[in-house]
């Protein structure tokens, strides 16, 4: 049976006046201390802070940062069983009482609660899963927090989180995740940005501030880079450098500087790998790919308690304008069936293309999700087939084994039994 979350349960549904109260923005900006602390007790969280100046230009941080591998001996780290090991490696000064746009990397399914650890302001969590809403009990912990919680396939939704996020602004901060959901490609830092958050800081002149998270899977430790506030206001970026041959127009500037902010995420991700992340040979691996996207979907499925098939919406990406072309292609050219002199003519080798279709839906992780859910689905109806088969033989055995063990009656003629008395 699958129970739902209390009380939440329709907070995706209210409206820009009825998501939160103003004494509940209130109680969420003055306690959030405490929020932290609890945070970090259910999370069994050990939070260590580099020392650094926080005062840094990124080129400055960066041109200072030794390529050395950092040994895990340098850090206190807990030895406690499940220990949650993060390692703050910046954290840039910001400034009391201001409201940023907090802008994370989306890696694993703990990263939420690793970030909202570490933010040093009440920042309100942009959630885009009513499945986790309904049935994941660790959302109270997000509730507490503050979140604006929406359905990402429902348009209505969609449109009116802007809203709710601008009042949240007025008073606190928010934590968003433009990504759109976890990046399991191994060739991208960080998946293409949606434009939610650089739309929403021209529009009410709060600085963007990148949050990135290099898991270390083997020795559970995550690694944390805040970056300095971005204001895109004065962003001065050359359209053609993000987009060659694309007009100079309003669309393209606010792509532009998504891919900005993107490119701030990217380079710092590559510098915490550089330190921290073992390096591996692709020779040692079959198949590199697919052995990393089965492991990042079965620690998925460890972590989190799918209850439906909800991946289309769960694990939404934005695609380029050109992966949807090449995408396009591929899969049209697959399913052609043209003729020898046709083949011999254009020069297409449709199995080429057949076999790069293959590959595309061997990456598609929505798809390799869903079958682990229903291999996993099936496996657990069995196993409960099979345990109802036991218990129901084990009960014909012992209600067997008793009437055995019985001793027989013996039905005595009620005249014979008289006469022998």
């Amino acid at each position: 049976m699958n129970y739902k979350n209390l009380l939440i349960r329709k907070l995706n549904t209210k409206d820009v006046n009825h998501f939160t109260t103003d004494t509940g923005l209130f109680l969420r900006r003055k306690t959030n201390w405490i929020f932290r602390k609890l945070c970090n007790m259910f999370t069994n969280a050990t939070i260590i802070r580099e020392k650094f100046s926080d005062d840094t230009t990124n080129d400055e941080y960066y041109i200072n940062l030794s390529a050395d591998k950092i040994p895990l001996s340098y850090y206190p780290l807990s030895k406690k069983k499940n220990a949650n090991n993060i390692v703050v490696e910046r954290y840039p000064k910001l400034e009391d009482g201001e409201n940023y746009i907090f802008v994370g990397s989306h890696v694993c399914p703990e990263d939420i609660e690793t970030m909202l650890n570490i933010i040093d302001r009440n920042a309100y969590l942009i959630l885009g899963s009513v499945e986790n809403l309904n049935y994941n009990p660790e959302v109270y912990l997000s509730w507490l927090n503050g979140m604006i919680v929406f359905n990402v396939l429902d348009q209505n939704e969609r449109s009116a989180l802007p809203a709710k996020m601008e009042r949240v602004l007025q008073t606190q901060s928010i934590l968003i995740f433009p990504e759109g959901s976890h990046n399991y490609d191994l060739n991208k830092l960080i998946k293409p940005l949606y434009d939610g958050p650089v739309n929403l800081a021209l529009k009410t002149g709060k600085k963007i501030v990148p949050i990135v998270l290099v898991k270390d899977y083997e020795n559970k430790v995550a690694y944390l880079d805040v970056g300095n506030p971005i204001d895109v206001k004065n962003l001065n970026l050359n359209i053609q450098d993000y987009y060659p041959g694309k007009e100079e127009n309003e669309k393209y500037r606010i792509k532009s500087m998504s891919s900005y902010v993107r490119d701030q995420m990217a380079t710092a991700v590559w510098h915490m790998m550089e330190r921290h992340i073992p390096s591996i040979r692709r020779s040692d691996y079959g198949d590199l790919e697919k052995h990393f996207i089965d492991f990042y979907v079965a620690d998925t499925f460890q972590k989190i308690n799918w209850k439906h098939d909800v991946f289309d919406a769960e694990y939404l990406t934005k695609k380029t304008e050109e992966e949807q072309e090449y995408e396009a292609v591929v899969r049209t050219l697959s399913g052609l069936y043209l003729k020898k002199n046709a083949l011999l003519e254009t020069g297409l080798n449709s199995r080429e293309y057949i076999q790069k279709e293959i590959d595309l839906d061997r990456k598609n992780v929505v798809e390799n999700l869903r079958r682990y859910f229903y291999e996993k689905e099936k496996m657990e109806k069995r196993i409960k087939t099979v345990w109802i088969l036991t218990i129901i033989t084990a009960i014909l055995i012992i209600g067997g084994q008793g009437y055995l063990a019985s001793p027989p009656i013996l039905l005595f003629n009620e005249n014979i039994h008289a006469g022998t008395a």
